[in-house]
């Protein structure tokens, strides 16, 4: 039996490798202007000035104080955080409060959905029924700790930068109306430039910053997040156009540490701030102020200013 060899001319072999010399400097080319040219960025809103990482103090400091209520705020801006988290609901009868879940169960001592209840029904709650300080005491409990509307909050700490979380309730129509409603107090307050408006919801992002005409600055949803995020870890994150001027993240989701140098460098160099919640040790604090972190959010911002006062 013969067997017969088939020679390929030299011609054919330098054609073939020049090919794929040619579709490998396409590909370094294409690598070439996804992580060396420059990428546009968002221009800095006024809310994230500043000359430390923020501390941004969680629900004003739920550890320290009943959440969400005038006398959590009013501990953190003695204390000298640099803002003040919150969460909106909006009652039956059109008013926005601060409160984080759906209903009033768990953090007073009232029951039912905070969308169906009147402000009048709101208001006769004890917001410090359920708080225990760090000794385990009831302190705040039948002190007439109430559940705030954003016009007191506006009024009372008139000065101050807010985070502002829309929550993203089980009643879709209440998105439009809470969007719009906040953005008229906020004009109406002069706040354009210290509030940060955050939702899980990029859908309620979107909606906020269309009705304010992109005038305020605007945290990322689950969704913009997630897509950033993972634009970085697959080496694309050149592609990646922000539409938010931040990310608030945890410190790792799902299978990513976002705890990363890099993954900061590229929200930098996008214009976007990146804020970690929620932080309630200084060793993780340390850590994040070291990686270059904008801000923490935190129950305990009494802990995070002794650390970046050196104390």
């Amino acid at each position: 039996m013969r067997i017969s060899v088939v020679h390929v001319p030299k011609s054919r072999k330098r054609t073939f490798f020049k090919t794929i010399g040619m579709i490998f400097g396409v590909i370094i080319i294409i690598w070439a202007i996804i992580f060396i040219f420059p990428v546009s960025e968002r221009p800095e809103k006024p809310f994230f000035e500043k000359d430390r990482p923020l501390v941004i103090a969680h629900q004003g400091g739920e550890h320290l104080a009943p959440s969400n209520t005038i006398e959590a705020f009013q501990q953190a801006v003695d204390m000298g955080v640099d803002a003040l988290e919150f969460d909106i609901h909006m009652t039956s009868d059109g008013h926005l409060v601060a409160i984080h879940d759906n209903t009033v169960d768990r953090t007073t001592d009232g029951t039912g959905r905070v969308n169906d209840l009147t402000l009048e029904e709101i208001k006769s709650l004890d917001a410090g029924h359920y708080f225990q300080n760090l000794h385990g005491e009831y302190n705040y409990r039948g002190m007439g700790v109430t559940i705030p509307t954003v016009i007191e909050l506006f009024e009372t700490f008139p000065e101050e930068r807010w985070v502002i979380e829309i929550k993203a309730t089980n009643d879709p129509e209440f998105h439009l109306p809470i969007s719009e409603k906040l953005w008229s107090l906020i004009q109406q307050y002069g706040l354009e430039d210290n509030v940060l408006i955050a939702s899980f919801d990029q859908e309620i992002n979107a909606t906020f910053s269309e009705i304010s005409d992109g005038r305020v600055a605007m945290s990322g949803g689950r969704s913009e997040i997630t897509k950033f995020v993972i634009f970085h870890k697959l080496f694309l994150n050149s592609l990646y156009r922000p539409k938010v001027d931040a990310v608030q993240i945890p410190t790792e989701e799902s299978i990513f540490n976002l705890k990363d140098r890099k993954l900061l460098r590229g929200a930098h160099r996008r214009g976007m701030d990146v804020h970690y919640w929620t932080i309630n040790d200084k060793e993780t604090m340390k850590e994040l102020i070291d990686l270059g972190a904008d801000g923490i959010i935190t129950d305990r911002p009494d802990l995070l200013i002794e650390l970046l006062e050196g104390k």
